[in-house]
């Protein structure tokens, strides 16, 4: 553990947010389609849908959207759920230049697990980025919603995606152990470490250096972009 918080300190400043997707929507492509992708790839995706909706403040300071200073231009996350429904999973990716599966080996394509996603949301009622919070702090909400997320293909065994999802909706409590933080981990430990493992140490070194988890993950994630971008 303490090795882990002296190479935290070692990334330098840890800054809070600073842009945030404005729309629900954008959070649930973000996520589905990050997993296993470039993440070049999942940004352009997530504007391209941006732009076949017209959606307006796509991308915006955090500290306002999670004022609500976005809140009456945000479309229900419904609205990609539709979206997808109207043409099929297929016309959608190619609507989006996206054809990327859950996996290359049976996986269904993501555009399928975005819709699926975005459903089970408007299903329970969270339809914007404000029904977050209240969902995270109700488990007899949480739970069905989580159990039923974890059902979609391209879940795996940690529930990398959907940590991501509610981070990405402004959750700072959540960390995506993905190949970015476990590299860090094993080059810093020395050994491999697992999803729930990484979780831990990093909420951990979190706490005791007083930042939040998101802010780390993401010194973590910028840090090893920069290192294989060398």
């Amino acid at each position: 553990m303490r090795g882990v918080v002296e190479a935290a300190r070692s990334l330098g400043e840890l800054p809070a947010r600073d842009r945030r997707w404005t729309h629900l929507s954008l959070c649930v492509l973000d996520a589905v389609f990050s997993i296993g992708a470039r993440y070049s790839a999942t940004t352009r995706t997530v504007w391209s849908y941006a732009h076949l909706q017209g959606l307006p403040h796509v991308l915006e300071p955090a500290a306002e959207v999670a004022a609500g200073v976005y809140a009456d231009t945000e479309e229900p996350v419904s609205s990609l759920r539709d979206a997808i429904a109207r043409g099929g999973p297929d016309a959608f990716a190619a609507q989006v230049q996206n054809r990327q599966r859950t996996s290359p080996r049976g996986g269904v394509p993501k555009a399928q697990a975005t819709h699926d996603y975005a459903a089970a949301l408007a299903d329970c009622g969270v339809l914007r980025l404000a029904d977050v919070p209240t969902l995270l702090t109700d488990p007899s909400r949480l739970a069905p919603l989580e159990t039923q997320l974890s059902r979609v293909p391209g879940h795996g065994a940690h529930g990398v995606r959907m940590s991501y999802l509610w981070m990405l909706s402004g959750d700072d409590d959540h960390i995506k152990p993905d190949r970015m933080v476990l590299g860090w981990l094993h080059q810093v430990l020395g050994r491999a470490v697992a999803p729930p493992e990484a979780t831990a140490l990093l909420s951990d070194a979190a706490a005791e250096l007083r930042v939040t988890p998101w802010q780390l993950d993401h010194a973590v994630w910028n840090h090893r972009r920069g290192v294989r971008a060398q």
